[in-house]
């Protein structure tokens, strides 16, 4: 069976642009966050991410302490 080169249908790219467009903002959103926010982002419902926020205060008492100065 004797095979010619073709060009990639448009159909095809324009599916794989499409794809890479809604893939990418995810991969950086995941790499720009730090690491309480990706914490929170794994939540499943409403009732996890409550129990996570709970979690994340109790964690670390410096960070949710009164700011310097304030009454």
């Amino acid at each position: 069976m004797h095979a010619t080169a073709t060009w990639t249908s448009r159909s095809a790219v324009t599916g794989l642009a499409l794809r890479l467009r809604t893939w990418l903002p995810g991969l950086l959103g995941r790499f720009m966050r730090d690491d309480d926010e990706a914490f929170l982002c794994e939540a499943r419902d409403l009732a996890d991410l409550e129990r996570r926020l709970r979690r994340l205060e109790q964690g670390r008492s410096e960070r949710f302490r009164a700011l310097p100065g304030l009454p």
